[in-house]
């Protein structure tokens, strides 16, 4: 209540300032406090949606432990040497994407064919896991708090995402110079060679050590004395094992350390002959002559050289492959155009701008694959490549009198052939260079995959991990040779059957041993041309029951990867209402009744459970039984049992073909 003003003024004033906070007598504050209530916790939510949201740096915990180190020294005459190093790693959680070798020489020069593998493909002596890995020497710390330079650093680097959990072994390499450093002092006849190993951050069971030294007349040993020389003691603990392997230009002494302190640098010292040490007095030779000096400068290997040899094979490659991308698709429609059908090319582009552009993309991704770390960049322009020049299978044309979507043919004669004529093998396919399916192109596609071979042999030698790359690219070769082939193409149906039909014939033969039986050949010859355009086998009972017309053996074909698949189907051929039609009655069940070439004719249509020519004889031989006349059958001594089990195959019933993917024998 509001003094001085009537009680209806002072409930319009509160009415309109109820919002308002500060005033104890107004009910705003307490809305005022869940405002801020919500703001606060609308805030926080906000915080943490963006703390999950935003973007921001994994962090994946890793365990390294160093389980060992093979260590090589290959020291010349001149002290410069290589030191190469083998180290197993045992890595938990990761990925590790860089590892540190602290304590290498301090003029360390990294080589550049460094690589990782797993430790099951080390023992094997197998590269086919081994990764590149880069090499760095850190900038040099500044000294210590006592005074003392920290150790130089060797940084490894993993390409890729890094090393996961497992045991891989490193082997990398680097050049320095133990003369310069005064590694190399003489002591009379002998030479006292000092060198420290790096320092791990693992104790290690065993060290071991190989100084390869170049051959002299005394052997090298280890240095057990405890002098010293200046302020650096040359101490070698008695515990050190030594094995000494004598040759005719390199003596080796290995070095074996039962323990390897944890945080310390081994030191290993051996003394060797001085007279290794001592290179020899060049012999002066005499001045070559002008036709010698001529040679040596066309024969000597410069990078200009070598950068042109590059651009010269590059060239090459650029028209070979662009030559039979051109001539591959030349072959391929010239073969199409022979069988009616449209070439089904991977990539659809005119001739003029496929080959150039297939020829790039293989040359360029080539050039890549070999210059960069990572091949995936180089892998995907092979692929381009491989791709247009790529063919798929061409469509198989229907063709037949029935059936859903099949082609009708015209009117035509079916003769009989004898069966030597008939099955007469085709011959055999000619022309086709760069198909595999012919004599030509399977010598053709040998040189190209020896030229490759070579190819990678030679790179191997550099660089293992290329070489793998280059061979990988033999998919250009496949997609060449193994792609658009002329055994892809729609089977004539006057020549394609002939192999199956005649295995058939031979094996109907062996089964209706005892029942006197006839095998033709049937074709059939279009009006108007004198070819035929399909061929049957013809089996005929010679005491058949009334009524028999024939049984037929033909071949369907329908799409398949790679090309067409032969379907073989077994035709009987009955007059309606004839004593020949109730014997085979029963048998009209497994299979399915289509209309003859007269009106009074029923043809039985059979089609065996798998496309075997085992399968489609016994049942054209069951057939053959059926049909002969009961006293004929029963004058055979010797029922052949596989008859029972041919009858059983046909009897059981098989699936009936899907008209719109087989196109069926027209009866």
């Amino acid at each position: 209540m509001l003094p001085g003003l009537p009680p209806r003024h002072d409930r319009q004033i509160q009415r309109r300032f109820a919002d308002l906070p500060g005033h104890p007598d107004l009910p705003g504050l307490a809305g005022v406090k869940n405002a801020t209530g919500w703001a606060a916790k609308t805030l926080v939510l906000v915080v943490a949606l963006a703390i999950v949201a935003l973007p921001r740096a994994a962090w994946a915990w890793v365990e390294v432990h160093v389980a060992g180190d093979e260590t090589r020294l290959t020291v010349e005459p001149s002290g410069s040497t290589r030191v190469q190093h083998k180290v197993t790693l045992k890595i938990n959680g990761g990925p590790l994407r860089a590892f540190d070798v602290r304590g290498v020489d301090a003029d360390a020069a990294p080589e550049a064919d460094a690589y990782v593998v797993p430790l099951r493909d080390a023992q094997r002596n197998s590269l086919a896991s081994a990764s590149p890995v880069a090499l760095e020497m850190l900038p040099r710390e500044r000294p210590r708090e006592d005074g003392s330079a920290p150790p130089p650093v060797l940084r490894v680097r993993f390409d890729g995402k890094g090393l996961g959990r497992g045991v891989y072994v490193l082997f990398f390499r680097y050049r320095t110079d133990l003369a310069q450093q005064g590694a190399l002092r003489e002591d009379g006849v002998l030479t006292r060679l000092s060198w420290s190993g790096p320092v791990w951050d693992d104790g290690l069971d065993t060290l071991r050590l190989i100084f390869q030294l170049p051959a002299a007349p005394t052997e090298p040993r280890v240095d057990e004395g405890a002098t010293t020389h200046d302020d650096e003691p040359g101490v070698v603990p008695p515990t050190t094992l030594s094995t000494v392997r004598r040759g005719r230009e390199f003596d080796e002494l290995e070095l074996v350390r039962p323990y390897a302190p944890k945080g310390e640098a081994v030191r290993w010292s051996v003394l060797a002959d001085t007279r290794a040490f001592r290179p020899a007095m060049p012999v002066a030779e005499a001045a070559p002559t002008l036709p010698q000096r001529a040679l040596d400068a066309a024969t000597t290997w410069t990078p200009d050289r070598q950068r042109s040899l590059y651009v010269v094979a590059a060239v090459a490659l650029f028209a070979l492959f662009t030559a039979l991308t051109a001539r591959k698709v030349r072959e391929v429609e010239q073969a199409c155009e022979g069988a009616e059908v449209k070439p089904r090319p991977l990539i659809p582009m005119p001739i003029l701008l496929r080959a150039p552009l297939a020829g790039a993309a293989l040359v360029a991704g080539v050039g890549l694959e070999m210059t960069l770390k990572s091949g995936t960049l180089g892998a995907a322009l092979v692929a381009l490549a491989t791709a247009l020049i790529a063919h798929r299978t061409p469509k198989l044309r229907t063709g037949g009198a029935s059936g859903s979507g099949a082609t009708l043919r015209g009117p035509g004669r079916w003769l009989p052939v004898a069966e030597a004529e008939a099955f007469r093998s085709p011959p055999r396919p000619r022309g086709g260079w760069l198909d595999v399916s012919t004599r030509a192109g399977k010598g053709l596609f040998a040189v190209m995959v020896l030229a490759l071979a070579v190819g990678v042999g030679a790179v191997y030698q550099h660089s293992p991990y290329h070489a793998q790359l280059l061979a990988m690219n033999v998919v250009v070769l496949l997609a060449i040779f193994c792609t658009g082939r002329l055994s892809e193409l729609p089977p004539d149906p006057a020549a394609s059957p002939i192999p199956l039909l005649r295995d058939i014939s031979r094996r109907i033969k062996r089964s209706l041993k005892g029942t006197e039986a006839r095998v033709v050949g049937r074709i059939r010859v279009p009006e108007g041309t004198p070819d035929a355009d399909e061929i049957r086998l013809g089996l005929a009972p010679r005491a058949a029951l009334p009524g028999f017309v024939g049984i037929e053996v033909g071949v369907v074909y329908a799409p398949g990867a790679g090309g067409a698949v032969a379907l073989p189907e077994v035709l009987l051929r009955v007059t309606v209402g004839s004593p020949c039609e109730q014997a085979v009655e029963k048998l009209a069940a497994s299979g399915r009744s289509v209309r003859g070439r007269r009106p009074d004719e029923r043809v039985l249509a059979f089609t065996p459970r798998l496309p075997t020519a085992r399968m489609t004889a016994a049942i054209a031989a069951a057939l053959a039984r059926s049909v002969v006349a009961r006293e004929v059958a029963s004058k055979e001594t010797k029922p052949a049992k596989r008859s029972r089990k041919a009858s059983a195959e046909t009897t059981q019933g098989a699936p009936v073909r899907d008209a719109k993917k087989a196109v069926p024998v027209a009866a």
